[in-house]
């Protein structure tokens, strides 16, 4: 889903980069990532392991060269499940992991599905073409950049996963904690909504495609997936806590999901002022403003 607005995501199925303000925030929290990673090397922290799970992001980043847009879908959905495979077999089956890892990877799993129905479909047709010409336009330094930014990101997304089992493995727990199951919960909330609101969207799309989706989740909340996406991105946020015993341990589980929150709220925002302008002036659609919210569904009846 791609505009010109200053604030909005160039890609909503998966991680992008956005546009405006949200793009420089990007390199600003990817360094954030170099700087914990060093405080993490030079305490002596970081094991081959990690460079491990850095090499797999890698690899699995490198998808930008084929389309810089793919890396955003194809490219975190199978990040999000080899890493986390690789820490749930490796790591000595921490229960803890399992639960987030697996999560995470029947997240991917979905995501991967949606996107390549959605590619195959034959209205996706044009958008397809068109972040081809982009691919192409794209100077290679920024794909270069873009490369070795996201390879980061998707790196420092399964910290959590891995903290859990590291601090299982240190205390000689099973890594379950109240704040795991509290996360686990919001994350697994979570997937179910964000799941529920793609397949409800593209339904109602398919019906009409000119119009605005008011059915389902969309009757309370104009944003159920975005609002579904921040919720997988806060319950692996929470499920992380108790798992450190350093700052840069914390800051490795919570810088990369923190921006993806970000980057949904700047979606919200940019998604809300592009409907306004296309829709603002129908009485049926500043009803259904009134009567929905823009994340947070709205509970309290409103007379139309």
């Amino acid at each position: 889903m791609s505009t010109n607005h200053s604030g909005r995501t160039r890609q909503r199925n998966g991680i992008a980069i956005g546009e405006g303000a949200i793009r420089k925030i990007f390199p600003a929290f990817v360094v954030l990532m170099w700087i914990t990673t060093f405080f993490w090397v030079k305490n002596g922290q970081w094991t081959s392991f990690n460079t491990v799970l850095a090499i797999e992001a890698t690899v699995i980043c490198a998808i930008v060269f084929v389309n810089f847009v793919y890396v955003f879908n194809f490219g975190y959905a199978a990040a999000l499940f080899v890493l986390n495979l690789t820490i749930i077999i490796t790591q000595g089956h921490c229960l803890g992991a399992v639960i987030i890892g697996g999560l995470l990877m029947i997240y991917a799993i979905r995501l991967f599905i949606f996107v390549w129905q959605r590619y195959q479909a034959e209205s996706f047709a044009p958008r397809k073409q068109g972040t081809q010409m982009a691919h192409k336009a794209l100077p290679t330094p920024i794909k270069i950049a873009l490369f070795v930014q996201t390879s980061t990101l998707m790196t420092f997304h399964a910290m959590t996963t891995y903290n859990i089992s590291q601090h299982a493995k240190t205390e000689g727990t099973n890594g379950v904690s109240g704040w795991l199951i509290i996360g686990a919960l919001i994350l697994a909330q979570g997937l179910v909504i964000e799941a529920l609101a793609d397949s409800q969207k593209q339904k109602a799309k398919k019906l009409n495609g000119s119009t605005w989706v008011e059915s389902g989740l969309f009757a309370k909340t104009r944003h159920p997936n975005y609002l579904g996406e921040i919720l997988v991105q806060a319950g692996l946020i929470i499920s992380g806590f108790g798992t450190g015993n350093h700052w840069y341990i914390y800051a490795a589980g919570i810088l990369s999901p923190l921006y993806i929150i970000i980057l949904m709220l700047s979606a919200t925002t940019g998604g809300e002022l592009l409907k306004q302008q296309k829709y603002g002036e129908d009485p049926q659609y500043r009803a259904y403003m009134r009567r929905s919210n823009p994340l947070l569904p709205r509970l309290r009846k409103t007379l139309v």
